[in-house]
């Protein structure tokens, strides 16, 4: 009997393992992962980025950090594979892509986006932990005031040059003087859109607090035709008059009971443009495990950016009709990603 399982044993030594190819391919990509993931944080906290004026030599470059030759050399090496760095004999440069993305001084700097990105990662180490239960608690104005930051960053690497140009080409943009943007944050969308409409006149309704770092890019870009209103949309009264209301990943826009404050505060005829995430994963993927492992007081749904009591997009598009909303199109801007363009009924029409 002893001698038949030692026989069974040499037998795995002599025949390779139905999909053992597969699993090896599979766990060298997860590390790999991890450690490009390990280099980029290293390079993002020591700012070899914000540092590297130019071209500089390996030696000057590890004695200005403090850092061993040989190991900083096989470091710098690695950016150079990422594609961070590049270079020409022993000395070493920012690439094109780190000079438009990790530049301070470039306007699609990504700095605090992916130093965000990285931190939200490291939860992922603490995941045994915060399977219990106890997740990670932000506070919610702290939180808004930073994250918008991070919000503009993303969207101006593209997003926010496509939705601009789809709402721009919209039945009565051309025509519209008065805009409001629910929960606008960093106010990049409404500085966008009174570019490309010179007589618009668009408003940021968001927290005060938020609002002190919107007035950062309004600054930056020198806008005058942005305006700035302090207010909680799910509490507050959302005003009147309005040609355009636009909503855009904020957490009441796929909630019903905003619908009626926002057909009241829209002129009859008026737009409602609503950019939302609509998930129609039905499995469930890593985003939506690592958007439950943190709160900022508000209930999540299961999927990723969803809240309890969030309609989905036939439900919402549903609610919006009985409101009196003539839905006209719902456009595919990205994955998951809908823009729906409701019409204000005539009051009558309600009523």
């Amino acid at each position: 009997m002893a001698k038949g399982s030692s026989c069974r044993r040499i037998m795995y030594l002599l025949e390779k393992p139905e999909k053992g190819a597969d699993f090896q391919r599979f766990l060298e990509r997860v590390l790999q992962g991890f450690s490009d993931f390990c280099i980029i944080k290293t390079a993002l906290e020591i700012g070899i980025f914000e540092k590297l004026e130019g071209a500089m030599e390996l030696e000057e470059l590890a004695r200005q950090h403090g850092f061993d030759e040989r190991l900083f050399y096989l470091f710098l090496e690695n950016l150079v594979r990422l594609g961070l760095l590049k270079k020409r004999g022993r000395s070493y440069a920012k690439s094109s892509m780190a000079e438009a993305f990790f530049s301070p001084s470039s306007p699609y700097c990504q700095l605090e986006r992916v130093d965000h990105e990285l931190n939200r990662r490291m939860r992922w180490l603490r995941l045994h932990e915060l399977l219990k239960g106890d997740v990670e608690q932000f506070h919610k104005l702290p939180f808004f005031g930073h994250i918008i930051h991070t919000l503009a960053q993303q969207r101006i690497l593209g997003e926010l040059q496509e939705t601009a140009k789809a709402v721009s080409e919209l039945k009565g943009f051309k025509e519209a003087r008065k805009l409001l943007d629910l929960g606008g944050g960093h106010g990049l969308y409404c500085i966008a859109f009174t570019s490309l409409n010179q007589d618009l006149e668009a408003y940021v309704l968001d927290l005060p607090e938020v609002l002190e770092e919107t007035k950062k890019y309004l600054q930056r870009f020198g806008v005058n035709r942005v305006h700035l209103l302090p207010g909680d949309f799910f509490k507050d009264d959302l005003g009147k008059g309005y040609d355009i209301v636009f909503s855009s990943y904020n957490p009441a826009g796929k909630r019903k009971e905003l619908i009626p404050k926002i057909w009241k505060c829209l002129k009859d005829g008026g737009l409602y443009i609503n950019e939302q995430f609509f998930p129609q994963q039905k499995e469930v993927t890593p985003e939506d495990l690592e958007w439950n492992l943190w709160t900022f007081g508000m209930a999540k749904g299961v999927k990723a950016y969803t809240f309890e009591g969030d309609l989905d997009l036939e439900g919402y598009i549903e609610a919006l009709n009985s409101f009196g909303f003539n839905v006209e199109k719902v456009l595919e801007m990205r994955p998951q990603v809908k823009m729906i363009v409701a019409r204000k009924g005539q009051s009558e029409d309600l009523f």
